[in-house]
């Protein structure tokens, strides 16, 4: 007995030192994440004011182009020359003008700048493009950014300049604009910004290329593939993905990646990186592209903020330690001479019922919901043979009824016409052949239920879809005083589907909706994703479906109209299941009904069986799919 004592009060002694020792590991951690967070938000600040710098540097610009637009016939060379000394500094590199009827930089235009260096030759065929591209309809006022190119020779050989242009106006024929010095921009705010001890910023454009860096190899390098190629070691892909899926869609935030050096420290490093939007004037076709400062620090960095915290905690850590073991002792010397052996076996059985009790109750309610899938699927199953059995019935009943009736109908077609049209069997007769055709379009309604075609997929825009279906009710419901409402999903995807069976299935159930509302209401048809489906739901303002007739919805020939055939449903319920979706309802009494149909994504898991035959076509619509003024099914 004693002996198990002592056994149990060092595992708990032990067990007590691991905990707190788990415990300040977990500290460490969050810890770490906490100053990790904090370094990574004061590093988006910085971003921020780099971003917002060049933003201001190109607005400062906008207004100096239209300044000197206003001026520009008054000033003479010495003005120019005080224009660009003053805005060389801002990364203006000279001033020029692109007449309509020539070329920009061809003979009869300008292009002012001090270097005269500067390969006029080389911009002249880019900026006349930009030029020619600001349409007539453009505010003066707005400038635009042209198309970036990288000089192949001078002075400023591999780096990036853009024109920024100012479009002309009646009096003002000529295109006026300033030719930027990209990098110089960029340069101008990011250089010398640094995070923490060691970190620094980076800009790139919108194609993804480094117009800063404090590495000076990297400038005009796309930042895709010049970390590979200074060290092909290091895997960058999650860098590459957060500048082609954030950074070049003008996002803001905080994230980290692996990389192969910092300064002149090689290997494989964790860095921390924040991002900020540089949102740049529009292009000549009215586009907006978007920079990204970057700024990027190592990890180490926050473990050196944390070595004072981390020393004073494990050294509290340690103490704790010795606290246990001297209470540890003391307590043992008191424990000895009390028995706890039978409290800790009754805790201990204790806990072992309570969780036998849990595992009990988690068995039960997986067989639960085991029973409740069976059920479905048992119903469904039931649904399906029930399809067959009345298909096989309908198939030969429209085969041995099909041919004698059209002879029925032709015939009395032909007897018709020889008669003259005040005879008094020409009425009866013609009966006879409306009545033929009533039945000949039923027959058709039944071939297409027992030999639905398979579905002929290809991507199809959802929303698209049901905006044609709300077109074609939009009269009717107008006329009815429905007030139809769409609510969809603005970024669903395409999904695989035969758009002619879905459109099908819609005007159904919209029919059925709108004719459960003679009397106006509201038709609520929305759009969505759930996890790999994709759903539309069709709800109406009606009374309701009653439940004994909820049960029979989607049953084949089960209809409460006098006239109804009874395989609208159906119908649908069939295209719907060869698509490999389900159709489900929802319904309460003067509160309408809902009807959700939900599409895989990915489309049918196994193809359904080839029902089609060389002389079957499917319907557009199905007449016989309404719903009752009180939300019967027909």
């Amino acid at each position: 007995m004693r002996k198990r004592f002592l056994t149990g009060l060092v595992l708990s002694c032990i067990a007590i030192i691991l905990a707190v020792f788990g415990l300040a590991l977990r500290a460490d951690t969050e810890l770490e994440k906490l100053v990790s967070s904090q370094f990574n938000e004061q590093q988006l600040g910085l971003t921020r004011q780099i971003a917002k710098d060049i933003q201001t540097n190109f607005q400062l610009l906008e207004q100096g182009l239209r300044l000197l637009a206003e001026r520009r016939p008054a000033l003479d060379q010495a003005g120019l020359d005080h224009y660009l000394s003053f805005f060389e500094e801002w990364g203006v590199l000279g001033i020029g003008l692109a007449t309509p009827d020539k070329g920009a930089l061809e003979p009869g235009t300008m292009l002012f700048s001090p270097r005269e260096d500067v390969p006029a030759s080389e911009l002249s065929a880019g900026i006349n493009r930009d030029a020619a591209r600001l349409s007539t309809d453009r505010d003066p006022n707005q400038a635009m950014l042209g198309t970036p190119l990288a000089l192949a020779s001078g002075p400023f050989a591999g780096r990036f300049v853009a024109p920024l242009l100012l479009p002309s106006r009646p009096e003002r024929p000529e295109v006026l604009f300033f030719l930027l010095d990209l990098q110089a921009v960029a340069a101008r705010y990011a250089a010398g910004v640094r995070s923490g001890k060691t970190g620094y910023a980076w800009v790139i454009d919108h194609q993804g290329d480094f117009l800063f860096h404090v590495e000076s190899d990297f400038h005009g390098q796309s930042s895709y593939t010049i970390r590979q190629a200074r060290n092909p070691d290091i895997s960058y892909e999650r860098i590459n993905q957060l500048v082609r899926t954030r950074l070049l869609r003008g996002e803001e935030g905080t994230d980290w990646y692996i990389s192969g050096w910092h300064w002149d420290v090689s290997g494989e490093m964790r860095k921390l990186l924040a991002f900020s939007p540089v949102a740049l004037p529009p292009g000549p076709d009215g586009e907006r592209r978007f920079w990204s400062v970057g700024l990027a620090a190592p990890d180490t960095e926050v473990y050196g903020l944390m070595q004072p915290v981390v020393a004073r905690q494990w050294l509290m850590v340690g103490l704790f330690f010795l606290a246990v073991l001297f209470a540890a002792a003391g307590f043992l010397f008191i424990a000895l001479r009390w028995s706890e052996t039978l409290k800790r076996e009754v805790d201990a059985k204790t806990e072992h019922l309570r969780r036998s009790e849990t595992e009990l109750r988690r068995e039960r309610d997986k067989v639960r919901q085991s029973m409740d899938q069976l059920l479905q699927t048992q119903e469904k199953l039931m649904l399906s043979e029930r399809f067959a059995a009345i298909g096989e019935a309908a198939a030969h009943l429209s085969h041995e009824i099909k041919n004698p009736l059209l002879l029925m109908g032709g015939f009395a077609q032909q007897v018709r016409r020889t008669l003259s049209e005040d005879d008094p069997r020409v009425e009866k007769l013609g009966i006879i052949a409306g009545e033929a055709k009533r039945l000949e379009h039923l027959l058709v309604e039944v071939r297409d239920f027992t030999r639905p075609p398979r579905p002929s997929l290809v991507e199809t825009a959802l929303n698209e879809l049901v905006r044609q279906v709300a077109g074609l009710f939009q009269e009717q419901a107008a006329a009815q005083g429905v007030t139809a409402r769409l609510d969809l999903a603005p970024e669903l995807p395409a999904c695989p589907l035969d758009p002619n069976q879905i459109k099908q299935v819609l005007i159904n159930l919209t029919k059925n909706a709108l004719e459960a509302m003679p009397d106006g209401g509201e038709l609520f048809i929305s759009t969505g994703q759930d996890a790999d489906f994709v759903r539309i739901e069709i709800k109406d303002t009606g009374r309701g479906i009653p439940e004994e007739i909820m049960k029979k919805l989607f049953h084949p020939f089960f209809s409460t109209k006098a006239k109804g055939t009874g395989l609208g449903l159906a119908v649908s319920y069939k295209l719907v299941q060869d698509h490999g979706g389900e159709i489900t309802v929802w319904s309460a009494p003067d509160q309408g009904a809902r009807f959700t149909v939900r599409l895989p994504l990915s489309g049918p898991t196994q193809p359904p069986p080839d029902q089609t035959s060389p002389d079957h076509s499917p319907t557009d619509s199905d007449s016989s799919t309404s719903t009752s003024p009180s939300g019967e099914p027909a």
